[in-house]
This record gives C-alpha cells, sequence and structure tokens, in this order.
C-alpha cells in the first residue's frame, strides 16, 4: 500500500468522524458468551466501538470464532472502519484458544533459547489467529522475571536475563507480524519485579533509572526499534520515573508519552491493561481512570467486562474533549494510529476452514518442537533416571490458578496419562488442594507432579511428606520452577514450564529415557541466589 495514499485516506478518514465516533475507536470492550450479546452490538453500531477482545468465555471452535468474527464485523456501522480484534495467546497458561494449539510458556522459549525458533512460533500462532479474523496478539510478555514471589508474571516471561527476554521476544513478535498480526509487547515499563499481582492491588517499583534502563526497559526498547506494532501499559506505580508512587504508568504522561513516545521513538499504538484490574478500579476508578489514559497518551482503552462501564468510560471521554479537558487533536493522534494498523494489518478479513485447519497443524508442530527442547532437568543427583517402565506410582497435584489472567483447564492426571502414552505402566493418584495423604516407601518409583507448589504451602507441604517417605522420588515441576526451593534437598528435579501437553509428553519421554533433555534454567534457582 503507498504511504502516501494510506495517509491521505487516515486523514481523510480522521476528518469525516465525529467526535463520538472518534472516541469510539479508542476503546476495546469485551463481552460474554460465544454469540453477540445486545450490548456488543450497540456500542459498536451506535458507539463506534472500535475494537473487542476475546477471552476463553468467547470461545467454542475454529468455526464458531471465524462466525463471531464475521457477525461482529457485520455490526460496523456502513463506511465505518472495521474492528480491531484482539485476544491473550501468549502461550501456556495464558491462552484463550481451547483446542489445544497454545504454544508452551515463554520461559519454556527461554529454556530452549532459540530465536529462530521463536520467530517460527510467533508465524504459527500469527497465522492461525489471522484465519479465525484476529487482529491483535497481546504477547509477548516483555517482562523481565527476576522475582521468583512473582504472582502474576512468572513463566509468562522469557526469563531473568534482559537480553534473553529482548531476543526472544522481538523474535516472537517478529513472526506473528511477518503473519500479518500485530504483536503486543507487554507490560511497560516492566511487571517482572513485583511480588504483587496488579489485577488485585497496585504494585511499586521503585528502582532507579539506571536499574530501570538496564533490566525493565531493554526488552522494550529492542522490540520497539524492531518495528513492533503495538505495547501494553502495565498498572504497575514507577515513582522514579512518573514522580508519584500512586500512580499507575497505564495514567502517567510521564511514562507513556515521555518514556515511551519521546525517548524510546514509539508511534504505534498503547494498548492499556485492562481498566478494571483493582489497580485502578480501587484508586481512581474504572471511568477516571480510562480518562486519564487518554491524557496519559494511551490509543486503546480496554475495559474488558462490564457493559455500564464500557459506555460510562466512552461517555467520559467524549465529556472531557467537550469541556476541554482533552482537546480533540489529542484524540485525533489516537484515531490516526488505530486507522493506520487496520489498514496495514488487514483488520476485518476472515479465512476460512481450511487456513485454519492448516495453521492449527502448524501451530501443534512448533509447539512439539518447543517443549521437546525446553524441558530441564535441573538434578538427578539419585541417578533416578531413566525411570523403569515397570509399574510407576505418580502423585499429581490439582492445579488451581494463580492469576486471573490465566486459565482455568482440568489437566487432573495429565503426567499420568503421558507417561502411559510412553509406554510405562502407571499407578496414577490425584491430589485435591489441601489433600495431606499418608505416603509409604514404595519399590516402584515414584514421581510427583507439582503446580506452583512455591505459592502453595500444603501443596509443598505434601510434597515434603512424599519426600520424607521416598527419598528416591522425582519432582517434575510443571508450573514453576521456582518449586525447587521449597524442598531443597530433592535429588531429581525436572521443569517443563507449563502443563501443556506437548511439554507432558516431552517430559514423559525424558523420564523413561526415550528423549534427552536439553533444556537450560532462564532463571536462578531461589537457594542459588
Amino acid at each position: 500500500m503507498d504511504a502516501n495514499t494510506t495517509h491521505s485516506d487516515v486523514e481523510s478518514t480522521v476528518s469525516s468522524l465525529s467526535l463520538d465516533a472518534k472516541v469510539g475507536q479508542l476503546f476495546v470492550a469485551g463481552f460474554d458468551g460465544t454469540a453477540p450479546t445486545a450490548e456488543i452490538e450497540a456500542l459498536v453500531a451506535e458507539r463506534h466501538l472500535g475494537s473487542v477482545i476475546y477471552f476463553s468465555r468467547n470461545v467454542e471452535s475454529p468455526a464458531q470464532l471465524r462466525t463471531l468474527s464475521r457477525t461482529l464485523q457485520g455490526f460496523v456501522p456502513d463506511g465505518g472502519p472495521p474492528l480491531l480484534v484482539s485476544i491473550d495467546q501468549e502461550g501456556g497458561r495464558v491462552a484463550r484458544l481451547s483446542w489445544g494449539t497454545q504454544q508452551p510458556s515463554a520461559m519454556a522459549f527461554g529454556a530452549a533459547d532459540d530465536p529462530e525458533l521463536a520467530v517460527r512460533a510467533g508465524r504459527a500462532v500469527g497465522r492461525e489467529l489471522r484465519s479465525l479474523g484476529i487482529d491483535v496478539d497481546l504477547a509477548p510478555v516483555l517482562d523481565v522475571n527476576n522475582n521468583p514471589d512473582n504472582p502474576v508474571i512468572g513463566v509468562r516471561s522469557f526469563g531473568e536475563r534482559p537480553e534473553t527476554v529482548a531476543e526472544l521476544g522481538t523474535a516472537f513478535a517478529d513472526g506473528l507480524q511477518d503473519a500479518n498480526v500485530v504483536a503486543c509487547g507487554k507490560h511497560f515499563p516492566g511487571h517482572g519485579d513485583t511480588a504483587i499481582d496488579s489485577h488485585r492491588d497496585l504494585p511499586v517499583i521503585d528502582h532507579d533509572r539506571d536499574r530501570l534502563d538496564r533490566v525493565e526497559l531493554r526488552p522494550f526498547r529492542r522490540a520497539v526499534d524492531a518495528g513492533i506494532g503495538a505495547v501494553m501499559t502495565t498498572h504497575v506505580a514507577f515513582p522514579t520515573i512518573a514522580a508519584d508512587a500512586e500512580r499507575p504508568a497505564t495514567l502517567s504522561p510521564r511514562v507513556v508519552t515521555g518514556l515511551l513516545r519521546e525517548e524510546l521513538g514509539f508511534d504505534g499504538l498503547v494498548f492499556t491493561d485492562c481498566m478494571e484490574m483493582d489497580a485502578i478500579a480501587d484508586g481512581v476508578g474504572t471511568v477516571e481512570g480510562c480518562v486519564q489514559a487518554v491524557e496519559a497518551g494511551c490509543d486503546q482503552i480496554c475495559v474488558s467486562h462490564t457493559p455500564e462501564k464500557q459506555r460510562a468510560a466512552i461517555d467520559a471521554v467524549v465529556a472531557a474533549v467537550e469541556s476541554g479537558r482533552i482537546s480533540e487533536s489529542r484524540i485525533d493522534e489516537s484515531v490516526r494510529r488505530v486507522l493506520r494498523a487496520k489498514r496495514a494489518y488487514g483488520a476485518g478479513t476472515v479465512g476460512d476452514e481450511a487456513e485454519s485447519e492448516a495453521a492449527a497443524s502448524d501451530c501443534r508442530a512448533v509447539a512439539r518442537s518447543v517443549a521437546e527442547r525446553a524441558v530441564t532437568l535441573v538434578r538427578d543427583d539419585g541417578d533416578a533416571l531413566p525411570l523403569p517402565r515397570e509399574p510407576v506410582s505418580v502423585y499429581e497435584f490439582d492445579a488451581t490458578r494463580s492469576s486471573l489472567a490465566e486459565e482455568r483447564r482440568d489437566d487432573s492426571g495429565a503426567l499420568a496419562a503421558a507417561l502411559s502414552d510412553a509406554g510405562a505402566t502407571v499407578d496414577a493418584t490425584v491430589l485435591d488442594p489441601g489433600e495431606t495423604p499418608e505416603f509409604a516407601a514404595s519399590d516402584a518409583p515414584t514421581v510427583v507432579r507439582t503446580s506452583d507448589a512455591a505459592a502453595d504451602p500444603e501443596q509443598a507441604a505434601a510434597v515434603r511428606d512424599l519426600l520424607a517417605a521416598d527419598a528416591s522420588a522425582v519432582v517434575v515441576a510443571t508450573r514453576n520452577p521456582y518449586d525447587l526451593a521449597e524442598f531443597p534437598d530433592v535429588e531429581t528435579y525436572l521443569t517443563t514450564y507449563d502443563a501443556t501437553p506437548p511439554s507432558l509428553a516431552a517430559v514423559a519421554e525424558v523420564l523413561v529415557g526415550d528423549r534427552e533433555p536439553t533444556g537450560r534454567l532462564p532463571v536462578t534457582m531461589p537457594d542459588e541466589r
């Protein structure tokens, strides 16, 4: 597309839009169900909503999602800009598509440490999303996870080393954009070094600017320089930048306009994280927060859940312009960026069944490659591996959500099933949260699969009881590699960084000796710090 023609067309569209239509283009709304609600239809048709976001509540099947995308685009008023459709398809436990095409977690990519593999994965994910009518992947996570107690980032990060996060995150983003899907790096300027989930409260990161430049900002700077299409702000306070310990980055002109726009030179789309999260809702409030986010320089204001708050927020921004609090020229700046992105990435297009099936097949193949490269044998001091294929006792913990960002998918007994598929005879036990069974030593080898034991004292205590009964038990951490800190004397410890089917299949093959583990820890274990 000719740049001059694009510029002319965008300017012509901006000048033709009413104030209400312009403000509508700045908002991203979510809705309930696998078919459009009356509320979302009205927002698109009457309030000129610019963007929608899909969650797992909207997803049933590829065919259903393609139909949903087409139906939503059909609500756009004649001649209006198409909707920009976004989704969180990071991989691991933050993946909204329900048919098993998600990639392993970002930290699994960190363990594999292959930028070319990250490009392939991003391209495969992008092809699938594009076929479903989805224009924006709210990924990759560019946070540097250097705090083992972080309850919301963890394995969503590529690791603790800024250069690794920068290289792999940019590679994944390049792959997405090769497939004509906007990549959105998050959570600017960094949510890695927190022990609080911004879904529930306002974290504060008070590092000085030199430290922020060396660690938190490095992946974002790399991604911006490489041409990433979008960046999402975080609801974390950075007093050394914003000069205010109670102002989330999302609401700070110093962070969004001063640092991201002017200093880093970013002119793509700036998304907010959801404005209904407690860090905003319990502070200035969702509606006022949306006004302040526009003032700060954000382009896409996400109100993911509540129709009443979505309408009220749009009304509040319109009123702020009409009162003179926000200039219309400030609105126009964001509308131009939104329209440029829609034109550049072909918003409004939806693929067909053949495209979806081919893309899904590619996603599964790449996911297998990543998983096989990522499985990490942290230690095998007792030479327990490989396990005999005779009866193996497997204990697994029923997984809960560590954060509201995660999906709650039932993978009870999944490691036992993977071991059975790998040819082992398995005696399987799934333990409910809080359950403390009696363990007895057995002649059969024992495998225990943990699921964020580092954040679950009862689970950690149960594992310690099991190890006291059977010191040779093998521990497989399938969500949080930092679980090792809860039982540092365990002799054999592996980690997969997630419980996706490819990751469990790969670790099962390692356990029975059919595959050599090649992953390397992208984080430092707490007992080694």
